[in-house]
């Protein structure tokens, strides 16, 4: 494959895998370090015939980065910012590497560094600005590679305020399944009523009348830029190794609670009063995180949480709590953020909690400590798996990230509760109540049970779509959800096979698998 390409000896077995705990394997591994590489590596691949697998940071819990055989292109050592430069309406804009992991561009954003001026633009500015900004979309693993999310449009807690990763994106070095270099800016490229032109002069023609129908992946429609139609195309049409990103300034002031309650039914009564709140509230948009957690998963933090040092930072959680209601307000005014407060809590109380079954924080560490909460649950779901694989490797969690329509929210976990229990089945329900992406995660002991849990996923899928809702919101498709992605109506799978036979002829990237072709 040429020096840029070393064989995938067993040094690099961690690569063979992610988060989703399934396995793969290769015969080579390549690590780029800029874009010129990286479409030298895939020109390769390509003319050899080779099936190649995009890595990130490996955090994915879907199986996205798991080979199938072939070359891993990784680029963990794409991971550097590359210039600063003040965007339309003087939005402040940086450009990384697609592999730069969230905490590095914290990090880096903390640190506020001086670029050169032939990199920065104008560096006196970003030294001026760099302590103030964040990139606001927080997907929650700081691990996780800015073009791993890009890939998968990830969305994080503060959703409602942010949207996802792919909303923030201004441009673009996209590297094709022909090693060709894209360089895209958003409202360059647009879809209308048959396709969409191309860098370079091509064009993709495609239906772009077809709704969603259950899945945004590759969903084109007549005005969608060309940028958010690659966000979430999930390393089958190219990848990103260069964005250009919107930062937007630090709020003065962020504030959460932990709201706790003793029945399960009071807490989706709070989340229905809190997203009128929203609606109606003048300063509603303050509102950034509304995150739901039921009581099987509360009982797994406050029994493991000993187990982890980090956890235990955290306040104890009472042995009554049958659900939670994650809030985090963020603003330039402190007064009016408690103002706000205070009338979250009448609502809190109307919906029959107490005062005491609260956590509250207004400072950056203890907000901290609260978002350790959100990253606990799936993260001691999948060491649970680990340590049920010992004895049985062949086990794998059952997960689904349905994006609902939110006014379906009551239904749906009532739905997932009741399927659960039903069918004997271990389960845990948390996620965005406020926007319908209730995430389930089912935890099975035995071959019969895994059998059990993935005929109830498929259940759920075709329960979903006939009430129009998206069998993937934002953890991808990968290789765990290919099932249920293949009962899209004919209609919408031949309309995404046919885009990914313009994208990638040659299926060096193996969309066609995912979608059973």
């Amino acid at each position: 494959m040429g020096e840029e390409c070393i064989a995938a000896v067993p040094g690099y077995i961690s690569y063979f895998h992610d988060e989703s705990r399934m396995e793969g394997r290769a015969d080579y591994i390549a690590f780029p370090e800029d874009t010129d590489q990286a479409a030298a590596v895939i020109r390769r691949a390509v003319a050899e015939g080779i099936r190649l697998t995009i890595q990130g940071a490996r955090t994915g819990v879907s199986g996205g980065a798991v080979p199938e055989g072939g070359l891993i292109l990784s680029t963990e050592r794409m991971n550097r910012p590359l210039g600063f430069s003040p965007g339309p309406e003087n939005v402040p804009l940086l450009r990384v590497q697609g592999g730069m992991s969230f905490k590095d561009l914290e990090n880096f954003l903390l640190q506020s560094p001086s670029l050169a001026d032939s990199e920065a633009g104008d560096s006196s500015l970003f030294r001026e600005w760099a302590r103030k900004l964040r990139f606001p979309p927080n997907p929650t693993e700081t691990t996780a590679s800015i073009g791993g999310a890009f890939a998968c449009n990830a969305c994080g807690p503060n959703s409602p305020r942010w949207g996802s990763v792919g909303d923030h994106v201004r441009g673009l070095a996209w590297i094709t399944a022909t090693g060709d270099i894209w360089r895209i800016e958003r409202g360059q490229y647009c879809f209308d009523g048959n396709g969409s032109p191309l860098p370079g002069g091509g064009r993709l023609s495609c239906d772009t009348a077809l709704p969603a129908s259950g899945i945004r992946f590759l969903h084109p429609r007549p005005g969608l830029d060309l940028i958010d139609f690659l966000a979430g195309s999930e390393g089958v049409a190219g990848f990103a190794a260069e964005l250009s990103m919107e930062l937007c300034e630090l709020p003065a002031a962020v504030w959460g609670v932990v709201f706790f309650f003793r029945r399960d039914e009071a807490a989706l009564d709070f989340a229905e009063s809190l997203g009128r709140w929203r609606e109606q509230s003048p300063g509603g948009e303050a509102l950034s995180t509304l995150e739901y957690y039921d009581q099987p998963s509360l009982e797994l933090v406050r029994t493991l949480a000993s187990q982890r040092v980090a956890l235990r930072q955290l306040p104890p959680i009472d042995s009554g709590a049958e659900a939670a209601i994650q809030v985090e307000l963020e603003g330039n005014d402190p007064d009016v953020l408690e103002s706000m407060l205070a009338e979250q809590l009448e609502l809190f109380l109307s919906a029959g909690g107490r005062e005491d079954d609260t956590w509250a924080a207004a400072s950056s560490a203890e907000l901290e400590k609260f978002h350790l909460l959100r990253h606990a649950v799936p993260e001691l779901i999948n060491t649970e798996l680990d340590r049920r694989r010992r004895d049985m490797p062949e086990l794998r969690k059952t997960a689904a990230d349905f994006a609902i329509p939110p006014r379906l929210v009551r239904f749906y976990r009532e739905t997932y509760r009741r399927g659960m229990a039903e069918a004997g089945l271990q389960g845990f329900v948390f996620g965005h109540i406020a926007e319908g992406r209730l995430h389930v995660n089912i935890l099975p002991k035995s071959h019969e049970e895994l059998r059990r849990s993935r005929a109830l996923l498929k259940r759920w899928a075709d329960l979903v779509m006939k009430d129009g809702g998206l069998l993937s919101a934002e953890n991808g498709i990968g290789r765990l959800k290919r099932d249920i992605c293949r009962r899209l109506p004919s209609a919408r799978l031949a309309q995404i096979r046919s885009i990914l036979r313009d994208l990638d002829p040659r299926g060096v990237f193996g969309g066609f698998e995912l979608m059973g072709d």
